[in-house]
């Protein structure tokens, strides 16, 4: 199909798809196969298979992600709009993760997140479906899935489940792949994966940008690894970041000399420091206007940020156990005194006991 082989040179071209075997899979597992009725990148643009085909089609064999539910299904795909819970994710997001994983023939792979089967789909054509276990925890997601999957003429294991929790029956894994974001990454998951298995997954903790972030399991039971690149992704249901809620009563108005901003658009090795400096802690910034406000919120503190223009100073408000806009601005400007150092030289180390970020070395916590 010429659209197919479009996507793959595009994809070449750009720097995403460099392994044979990944492109291999792209030839022989169509996305269309995958895509709903109706095409929705979001925003404006809906396009149905029905009534403008060749349309839906350029939008399915393009790079964006097509959103495939809206709130866990309670809202209408083709007509509302709500919160994306699940898609056919971006194909060169897909690739990037799978040539991470750099999975083999033979090669068990449990994939958390099936979504539209897809990647479940991919990964069967990398290491044989009788290899793969996909897990779905919405039910009717995983049923439309094996339907697709059943039409692409793949057939891994599918369970509807908590991807969170793995799935111990086809343990030992040598690679654990997954199509959802994480702010934690599950000890399940490195419990079930062979020593030297890898596991692959979208990080992001809540503090501003999201990572990929590629772990090999140690034999003392432990997975170490880094962050390579970007990775935007629904986050696992079990790990959703609260909604912003309108504090109950007034926090301490403070306020900075320090453009709130700054801590906004701050690069992404900046948003892993001040991440681990705020574990738990969602931040979102927002523009109002010609002003900007960063939001942080936890269950057991928040905090705003106004920016308004012409202004010297900008308001803070916060409250809570924690000072959230001061650990914030602190662990920046320790980042400044440390080089700003990228994304690439923060890696994270995860145990039992939870995990720890760390700086060019695991035995430099970051």
């Amino acid at each position: 199909m010429q659209r197919v082989e479009a996507l793959v040179q595009r994809l070449a071209a750009a720097g995403w798809l460099t392994q044979d075997s990944v492109r291999a899979a792209l030839h022989d597992v169509p996305r269309h196969l995958f895509a709903p009725p109706v095409a929705w990148p979001g925003g404006d643009t809906r396009v149905s298979e029905s009534s403008d085909p060749e349309a839906w089609l350029d939008l399915v064999y393009g790079d964006d992600a097509i959103i495939t539910q809206l709130d866990d299904g309670a809202t209408d795909l083709c007509v509302g709009e709500g919160r994306y819970t699940s898609s056919l994710s971006a194909p060169s997001t897909v690739v990037s993760l799978l040539e991470l994983l750099d999975a083999e023939p033979g090669h068990r792979v449990l994939d958390v997140g099936t979504g539209t089967g897809w990647t479940a789909a991919l990964l069967s054509r990398l290491v044989g479906a009788h290899n793969v276990t996909t897990i779905e925890i919405d039910r009717v997601v995983s049923a439309g899935a094996s339907a697709n999957l059943k039409r692409a003429g793949c057939s891994p294991r599918i369970v509807v489940g908590d991807g969170a929790q793995g799935w111990t029956q086809g343990a030992p894994y040598d690679r654990v792949h997954a199509t959802c974001a994480v702010a934690r990454v599950p000890y399940a998951w490195v419990e079930q994966t062979r020593p030297g298995g890898v596991i692959v997954t979208p990080y992001a903790p809540g503090f501003g940008s999201s990572h990929e972030l590629r772990l090999v399991v140690m034999p003392d039971g432990t997975a170490v690894g880094r962050f390579t690149g970007y990775a935007s992704y629904m986050m696992m249901r079990a790990q959703r970041h609260s909604d912003w809620a309108s504090p109950s009563g007034p926090g301490n108005r403070t306020t900075t000399d320090i453009d709130p901003r700054t801590i906004g658009y701050a690069p992404a090795g900046a948003d892993l420091a001040m991440g681990a400096a705020l574990p738990g802690v969602w931040a979102r910034g927002e523009h109002e206007g010609d002003g900007y406000i960063l939001r942080l919120s936890a269950t057991d503190a928040w905090a705003t940020a106004r920016y308004e223009p012409g202004r010297d100073t900008y308001q803070v408000e916060q409250a809570g156990e924690r000072a959230l806009w001061d650990i914030a601005t602190s662990a920046y400007f320790d980042w400044i005194i440390r080089r700003s150092p990228g994304r690439d030289r923060f890696g994270l180390t995860v145990t039992p006991e939870g995990e720890t970020l760390w700086l060019d070395s695991p035995h430099t916590v970051a």
